[in-house]
């Protein structure tokens, strides 16, 4: 004949199950609160700087637009000059060659939503200066963003 055994644990922890201390359990999130804030002001930097290239590359669109207007024109000027701003819209900045045509320099652009920023033109088109910007902590540097 088979008997069965019935284990009985003893009430309460024994002496070799004992727990994490207040004192270790505090510095492990102390810790995890370092890394955590490490890890923000990386991120945090990180995007800054991705909003200067992007900024700075849209601005290059916008440049090589127009010289690409003035270029298929056979003009040296745009029809006029851009003080309110360029955001990228048709009929803004159109240059007419000597044939007559007018070309526009949003036809340039390949497509998508209109810039961050509206870019002032002097009539030679070339961006004097920023009328409006939407882009987040990036200003304007005479010439670049920053």
């Amino acid at each position: 004949m088979y008997t069965a055994a019935i284990m009985v644990c003893p009430a309460g922890p024994r002496r070799d199950e004992r727990g994490f201390t207040l004192v270790e359990l505090l510095v492990v999130v102390v810790i995890l609160g370092v890394i955590a804030a490490v890890a923000t002001l990386g991120v945090t930097r990180f995007i800054g700087s991705s909003n200067v290239d992007a900024a700075n590359t849209e601005m290059h669109q916008a440049r090589t637009a127009i010289v690409l207007c003035l270029y298929e024109a056979e003009a040296m000027e745009i029809d006029a000059a851009v003080p309110a701003g360029w955001d990228g819209s048709a009929g803004v900045v159109e240059a007419t060659g000597a044939s007559g045509t007018t070309h526009d320099a949003a036809d340039y652009l390949h497509g998508g939503a209109p810039f961050k920023a509206s870019y002032i033109l002097n009539k030679a088109g070339h961006i004097t200066g920023v009328a409006s910007v939407s882009w987040p902590s990036v200003t304007w540097a005479g010439d670049h963003w920053e």
